[in-house]
């Protein structure tokens, strides 16, 4: 990723004047792109996508007292746009904004940056960078949809995928996953793969859509539900995903008939959809909270399903912190669909001696020992030798202790559950869990106060506009 860390902060502090417009954290990014997308396509040379008096020039010839109304025609005509990306960017978009001056300082704030600069340095690094920048000084929906670029950038590599794959992200986000795939054919010197992603939620979907673009990349991120659409159906050659945190909630009639074992944990939903979608001799890289690892009942049974009918080659257990959230655990799981699982491998960077904050994030440099370790074949297969962070354990190893993949190779903690059903480590992540959840559930609830209230102080004002 290149340095486009001072355009992207000047991109930033505009979201003051957004803030002082009422709009909130998860909207910054929506009002930013609405506008990033008129001025971008200007510096790109494909304004011959939008209506002549739906480009950037006609926002900024606008006078302040006219120009909140042409914005909000120019972004209900794009949503009918014949274009299908830009309909699908515009589609359902609203503004906040409803103070001219206002506008005009976004307008003249991003037309004063050096975009022939920034151009030159990658105007999709810059749209990540927002991304980054939002999940960063944003409690909210962190875990939701964005991971940390050294962390995609790792699993991309490992994985390697090639002009010949289908690439397939099933909680596609804002796009970070199929973003560094394709950029990662095109550094190899090879046509793009086909990047194919679902997201559920509308304003984020245009977020990847927009991240794709701005990369020169073609490829599709679909509005919809992952777990209603038959896994089978897709078969696709890899797999590259982080699927939402701490989503619960029983299963919709739809989305149980493709699952081979029923769960109201969403996590274990996806997974099962996850090995479900690969064709024979796919793979994938699949980033899960740590219960994944270790809950009994179905969790249990689903694991032991995976490791009976596909190859589990490599756990990469990840350090805490570097989700922006305190205490969430997580882990990656490298896997092919060739076969039963005879060993696996299992790298801790968790026992590193370095911490990773949202001032000190996890780079690429922190994963690049584990990449050596991991080797040059995507499959996993490459020859590998113990050290003190990666070891081997067979597939009676990992029957010994039930199929617990965080007990795989930790001899203490076996001894420990040979001894106790339930260990001191259950208890202490399982309450870090619920510590983890309730923290969650604490800002949704803030989240939603602080909208009510500001919708309630804008009536009063509108009220008090009336009375008088």
């Amino acid at each position: 990723m290149r340095d486009t860390s001072d355009v992207t902060r000047r991109l930033w502090s505009l979201c003051a004047v957004l803030r002082d417009e009422g709009v909130t954290y998860h909207e910054y990014l929506n009002e930013l792109t609405y506008l990033l997308f008129l001025k971008l396509a200007a510096e790109l040379g494909m304004e011959e996508r939008l209506p002549v008096n739906c480009r950037w020039a006609a926002l900024r010839e606008a006078r302040a007292d006219k120009v909140a109304d042409i914005y909000k025609e120019i972004l209900e005509r794009l949503g009918s746009s014949r274009d299908e990306t830009v309909a699908t960017i515009y589609g359902e978009a609203e503004t906040r904004l409803t103070s001219g001056d206002a506008l005009r300082k976004l307008i003249s704030g991003i037309d004063e940056i050096d975009w022939y600069r920034a151009r030159q340095n990658g105007l999709g690094d810059v749209y990540e960078g927002l991304i980054e920048k939002n999940a960063q000084e944003s409690r909210y929906g962190t875990g939701q949809y964005f991971t940390p670029r050294a962390v995609v950038d790792a699993l991309v590599q490992a994985i390697d995928p090639t002009s010949s794959d289908t690439v397939y992200d099933p909680a596609a986000g804002t796009g970070g996953f199929l973003v560094a795939a394709g950029l990662h054919t095109q550094h190899q010197g090879d046509q793009q793969p086909r990047l194919h992603g679902v997201e559920l939620v509308h304003d984020v979907q245009r977020m990847g859509l927009m991240n794709l673009l701005l990369h020169d990349l073609h490829g599709e991120i679909e509005l919809g539900d992952s777990l209603s659409r038959n896994p089978k159906a897709l078969q696709v050659s890899v797999c590259l995903t982080n699927p939402p945190f701490g989503v619960k909630g029983n299963l919709s009639a739809t989305q149980s008939q493709h699952m081979d074992y029923r769960t109201s944990n969403k996590q274990l939903g996806f997974f099962q959809h996850i090995y479900k979608s690969l064709s024979k001799g796919g793979r994938a890289a699949v980033v899960v909270p740590d219960n994944v690892l270790f809950e009994a009942g179905v969790a249990s049974s689903i694991r032991t399903h995976l490791l009976d009918n596909y190859r589990l080659h490599t756990i990469l257990r990840l350090p805490t912190g570097i989700f922006y959230a305190t205490g969430i655990r997580t882990s990656v799981l490298f896997f092919c669909a060739d076969g039963p699982t005879r060993s696996t491998w299992i790298y801790d960077l968790r026992s590193s001696s370095s911490s990773f904050t949202k001032r000190k994030p996890l780079g690429i440099s922190d994963l690049r020992d584990f990449l050596q370790c991991y080797g040059s074949d995507p499959l996993g297969r490459a020859p590998r030798e113990e050290t003190d962070r990666f070891r081997c354990v067979t597939r009676d190893d990992l029957r010994s202790v039930d199929d617990r993949l965080d007990l795989a190779g930790n001899s203490e903690a076996q001894s420990a559950t040979e001894s106790v059903h339930r260990t001191p480590h259950d208890v202490a992540v399982a309450l870090l869990d619920c510590i983890t959840a309730a923290q969650q559930a604490i800002g949704e609830v803030e989240e939603m106060l602080r909208d009510s209230s500001l919708v309630a102080a804008a009536r009063l004002e509108s009220i008090e506009a009336g009375d008088e």
